[in-house]
């Protein structure tokens, strides 16, 4: 070997000895990295194998997660090294909060959606206020009432001043529970308070519009009167209409059996129907008052009572005049004026000597018909007689009377003219039956011989002997007149040559259901007559008010005088309007009438001047057609369904994956049909996969799971339907 080759095999070995170290280093580090490698791999086999996650443990809720850890590429954590757990400060702090959104972000799911979650989440917030807005209308707080009549010179009532009022112990406390300035006319109920002791007043029901799906009727909260049950000595009826005694069933049952319950004989005998539709029917003490007798009954050391037979659209009306120490109270009850009535006369005479002898010191009047100018044109005679002209010029066919159950003069009229006329009358509907059993035990009709038939005998008479009074004149769906309407009553179907006579007025809010039956009716070729369309019929009137027009207020309160007034029984509108005539028609003084809200307490003072001082909590209960009370979250669910819809997500997972055993489950009620919405079930289908797939199913996990799912899913119906149902997912493990 040359010297040249041994220079350059020198220097080659140089070179060799200089990179040995760096070559081993490099080897030694693949080498560990494939051992590293090749441990994982089989740490996750075992774990799979053995159905065991063991990083788990580090998870949130994890048993381990204290200690914090990172996560590897196949997604699960790994424990931290021991010193990053003495991080301490607000570093430490911010590095665990950082954590967590790194953890939501590895579950996240691409929606592939083209509206943002901020739009989304505005409709949710608008229509939870309309929902609620709808919703709470019958919750009673502190009213907005800044009516120059509402006993503080117009300003609205806080709840600081409330705290700063206080009470006259030697003060006569009129507290309205419900029927003053509500959404609708009902729920009457008013108690008259004096130290120790009560009367309450009514005790009605007011029923629920469409803003309450589900709902049929509510009734006032009691509790004020709960909690001073002792203190109740007397339970007083004006009259029988349901938004006077509705409430009977649910309420008096409360009360202590021994308390005693006045009304009329016919109000007593409608109360009594209801409590019988108890399972247990209660043994209490009622005492049947007659009007006419005068009679004062001393329910208390300080407060009496005195019935006064006043006109109504019902038997056995009457207003109340309580004595207390500090002047008469009178409680108009519902009433209306007639010049000729049928029966007897308002009485008149017993008024004007309690106003001449001791003065009204207080009126609570009605107020529902106070918008109505000038006094009532017609009597119920003229009803008679138009029923007369009904039968004459349609004597060919059947005659159906539609009404009110509650108009027993009004049956007599139609009894009496069927009568003369050689017809046969049989009665239709629960309601109808119920009160003419009550009505003629209590002798308020007279009934002519050989009149009345039984429904299933009177279809075998020919057309022109047969008149039927029935339920239904508010077009209510299921009342009888309907019914006969789609053929679905058992006797009766209407045809072409009947007659049909509404003798009532729509209720406000009613009139698109009348018109429903009206054009069903029509549609069967019947004739229909209404009450106001004498220009269309030639038939006079067919119906009366029940309630006193605007002139009938005015000679009221002109032939009274009572020192103080309070509007009751009415809508806000109602009371306001009320209250303006007593004060510039009759001269009333502002500061001696007072419009209250519900649970407001006006003090009637030993001066005989009234004040507003303070309010007590009051409400109401919803209840449905089965008298099973309904709860306010329950209400509102329902509007949110019946405007948004329902969506339901069931999920099958594993046990021990947390994946997807089989194609989720969809349901969907009043909102999408499936079968023509393939293609957004299938991107939530798809979306639901991908989910799971990056969840894992401890428990913990599952409920944060459930609620990302719903919010994801109700973003992508939103950006598909513009609208947000109630999305629930169920996920079973199996």
């Amino acid at each position: 070997m040359n010297e040249q080759e041994a220079e350059r095999r020198a220097r080659l070995m140089a070179m060799s000895a200089k990179r040995i170290p760096e070559i081993n280093k490099e080897f030694s580090q693949r080498q560990a990295k494939a051992q590293i490698k090749s441990v994982s791999t089989s740490v996750d086999n075992f774990e799979e194998a053995q159905n065991r996650h063991f990083n788990s443990n580090f998870e949130k809720g994890g048993k381990d997660a204290a200690y914090g850890g990172k996560t590897s590429k196949n997604g699960r954590k790994m424990p931290q090294k021991a010193n990053s757990s003495k991080k301490s400060g607000k570093n430490g702090k911010k590095s665990q909060k950082s954590a967590q959104p790194t953890e939501k972000n590895s579950r996240k799911v691409n929606l592939s959606v083209s509206t943002r979650k901020g739009d989304m989440v505005h409709h949710q917030r608008m229509l939870s206020q309309d929902v609620n807005a709808q919703a709470t209308q019958h919750i009673i707080g502190i009213p907005v009432n800044k009516s120059k009549f509402n006993g503080y010179d117009g300003a609205q009532i806080t709840n600081a001043s409330l705290k700063k009022t206080r009470p006259d112990p030697d003060a006569v406390r009129i507290i309205p529970i419900g029927g003053v300035g509500e959404f609708g006319i009902g729920k009457n109920m008013t108690i008259i308070e004096y130290k120790s002791e009560m009367i309450v007043v009514d005790m009605g029901v007011l029923f629920a519009g469409n803003d309450y799906p589900g709902v049929n009727y509510m009734i006032p909260d009691i509790k004020y009167l709960e909690d001073n049950r002792d203190k109740v000595k007397a339970i007083c009826f004006t009259h029988a209409h349901l938004d006077h005694i509705g409430a009977c069933r649910h309420l008096l049952p409360k009360f202590n059996p021994i308390t005693p319950i006045y009304g009329t004989d016919f109000t007593i005998g409608m109360i009594k129907r209801q409590m019988s539709e108890l399972d247990e029917e209660p043994d209490l003490n009622y005492q049947v008052v007659d009007p006419f007798k005068h009679e004062k009954f001393q329910v208390s050391e300080h407060l009496s009572v005195e019935f006064i037979h006043v006109l109504h659209s019902i038997p056995g009306s009457t207003a109340i005049v309580v004595r207390t120490p500090n002047g008469v109270v009178y409680l108009s009850g519902d009433w209306r004026h007639e010049t000729n009535p049928i029966g007897r006369q308002a009485d008149y005479e017993r008024i004007d000597e309690i106003v001449k002898n001791e003065g009204i010191t207080l009126m609570l009047n009605e107020s529902t018909n106070i918008d109505s100018p000038g006094h009532h044109p017609h009597s119920e005679y003229d009803v008679g007689e138009s029923m007369g002209m009904v039968m004459d010029h349609y004597a060919s066919g059947r005659i159906i009377v539609s009404c009110f159950s509650s108009q027993i003069s009004r049956i007599e009229l139609v009894l009496n003219e069927a009568a003369k006329r050689g017809r046969k009358v049989a009665f239709a509907g629960f309601s109808m039956i119920n009160n003419l059993e009550v009505a003629l035990r209590t002798h308020e009709i007279k009934v002519p011989k050989d009149t009345i038939m039984k429904m299933e005998d009177i279809i075998k008479l020919p057309d022109e002997k047969v008149t039927i009074v029935c339920t239904g004149s508010q077009g209510e769906l299921n009342a009888v007149l309907n019914r006969m309407v789609t053929g679905a009553h058992k006797y009766i179907k209407i045809k072409s040559t009947d007659t049909i006579v509404f003798s009532s007025n729509p209720i406000p809010g009613n009139e698109p259901h009348v018109v429903n039956t009206v054009d069903g009716l029509l549609r069967e070729g019947a004739q229909v007559i209404q009450n106001g369309k004498t220009h269309l019929t030639n038939i006079g009137p067919l119906h009366l008010s029940g309630h006193a027009y605007y002139e009938d207020h005015v000679d009221f309160l002109t032939r009274t005088q009572p020192s103080n007034y309070i509007p009751y029984h009415g809508e806000f509108y109602m009371l306001q309007h009320n209250a303006e005539m007593a004060e510039n028609v009759i001269g009333i003084p502002h500061d001696r009438i007072i419009l209250p809200d519900d649970g407001d307490i006006i003090e009637l003072l030993p001066n005989k001047t009234i004040r507003k001082n303070g309010r007590i909590p009051v409400g109401n209960m919803l209840y449905d057609d089965a008298d099973q009370e309904v709860h306010e979250a329950v209400v509102k669910d329902r509007i949110h369904i019946s405007r948004e819809g329902i969506f339901v997500i069931i999920l099958t997972v594993s046990k021990k994956t947390g994946h997807l055993i089989k194609t989720p489950d969809i349901i969907s009620r009043a909102f999408i049909y499936l079968d023509s919405s393939e293609e957004l079930i299938g991107k939530i289908r798809h979306y639901l996969r991908t989910k799971t797939d990056r969840s894992i199913s401890s428990d913990p996990e599952m409920k944060v799971l459930k609620e990302e799912i719903r919010d994801d899913v109700t973003h992508i119906l939103f950006d598909a339907t513009g609208h947000t149902p109630i999305v629930i997912p169920v996920i079973n493990k199996v």
